[in-house]
């Protein structure tokens, strides 16, 4: 059982996300979560595997984990995604309003084809304030909504912008999350597996 996820079985964790139908297929919820990810990974459906770690996770763990993973892509982002994935990182490791709204304002130029762009909702949505405008009466996110903006920060940066190391990123972000998910440090520096990347 892992110290982060401690679960015996994955139902809890799948009612909150629709996996894809190739996932459904394979995948049975009363395995535990190591057995999950397993099987997501074996069968290379890394949209469903990083859906499942994303809910899996506790919250901070999660955004966490998709600030490690859009470090990957640093060297291709412009320096307003640099920025606010730093801030995002801030926020993670020390939370507080005034950083949270801050990030919400920093990432309204974004495209939403910005992975930077998700993982500062994921903070925005944290559940950490509310997400209405300032002054107004206050309105929580729904349960899980940061879980959504993490699977889709990190599935973005797989992507976009558009690179060779699409396969690599995935295997560096999942051991990645099974570190944090076992409350181990990362077993890859950000530096040597984004170098890895560009040399597949």
């Amino acid at each position: 059982m892992m110290k982060k996820i401690p679960y015996a079985q994955s139902h809890s964790i799948l009612t909150h996300f629709e996996l894809s139908p190739e996932a459904a297929d394979v995948i049975d919820g009363n395995w535990a979560p190591i057995e999950v990810i397993t099987q997501l990974q074996k069968q290379r459906l890394y949209l469903d595997l990083t859906a499942f770690f994303a809910h899996a996770l506790p919250m901070r763990e999660a955004l966490w984990w998709a600030v490690q993973s859009l470090r990957l892509r640093l060297d291709d982002l412009s320096q307003l995604e640099r920025q606010i994935i730093a801030l995002c990182s801030d926020w993670v490791q020390q939370p507080n309003e005034p950083l949270r709204r801050k990030i919400e304002q920093m990432i309204v130029p974004l495209a939403n084809e910005s992975a930077a762009k998700w993982l500062g909702y994921s903070v925005f949505w944290s559940g950490f304030g509310s997400i209405a405008p300032i002054d107004n009466p206050v309105v929580m996110p729904a349960d899980f909504l940061h879980a959504k903006a993490v699977a889709g920060a990190v599935n973005t940066a797989a992507a976009l912008p558009e690179w060779q190391g699409y396969e690599r990123y995935y295997q560096t972000v999942v051991q990645t999350a099974l570190s944090i998910a076992h409350g181990e440090p990362a077993k890859v520096t950000v530096k040597e597996a984004a170098c890895q990347a560009r040399l597949e």
